[in-house]
């Protein structure tokens, strides 16, 4: 099956940066006021703090870059951020049990504000500078993963070669999206306002 999306352009890839650049200045106003306190707040039992959902988008953006565009350490991995921000648990990917994901915790807000800064500025600069023919890759080499079933990937791709555009697509333009929102409520429990 051909890829639901055209084949990388520049303008493709003006599209999808400003996308990603917007999307995650709006995670960086969703983070810029929230105490430590509010970012490790649980509502109830079953209810994810948003120090969750940030390491979960974060996180993955970070790894997915990493892995998919820049083929390079991931900056959780080679920044030592687990250490300076003071994660309690690990980082959450898709799949994570429950009972680990309610263990998530934060020891210094201001440690991941910087994280979330360099992370960002890494996507926007392999965004803009990646040749186009890193967009147009096999992301799995020939291998599809048989674990996407159900989730956002594999509705845009339900057959055949995913290539990294699909990824940069899936998982971090429309995963910050989704989790944007879900942070957008948490702000709301915590008596905080909204973001537009």
């Amino acid at each position: 099956m051909p890829s639901p999306l055209p084949p990388a352009s520049e303008a493709w890839r003006n599209s999808i940066t400003a996308r990603i650049t917007a999307i995650n200045d709006m995670l960086d106003m969703a983070a810029a006021d929230l105490t430590l306190e509010q970012m490790n707040h649980v509502e109830r039992k079953g209810v994810l703090p948003i120090a969750f959902s940030l390491i979960h988008v974060v996180g993955g953006q970070d790894r997915n870059v990493s892995r998919f565009i820049t083929r390079t350490p991931s900056l959780w991995e080679s920044g030592d951020w687990k250490r300076k921000v003071g994660l309690v648990g690990e980082p959450p990917m898709r799949g994570t049990p429950m009972a680990d994901a309610e263990k998530i915790r934060f020891g210094n807000a201001d440690a991941w504000r910087g994280y979330q800064a360099a992370v960002f500025a890494k996507t926007e600069n392999a965004l803009a500078n990646a040749p186009l023919e890193v967009f147009d890759r096999d992301a799995f080499d020939g291998k599809r993963p048989d674990d996407l079933k159900g989730g956002f990937l594999a509705m845009l791709v339900p057959s055949g070669t995913i290539r990294v555009r699909e990824i940069i697509e899936a998982y971090i333009f429309q995963h910050a999206a989704r989790h944007l929102g879900e942070i957008e409520h948490a702000r709301a429990l915590v008596g905080l306002g909204g973001l537009s």
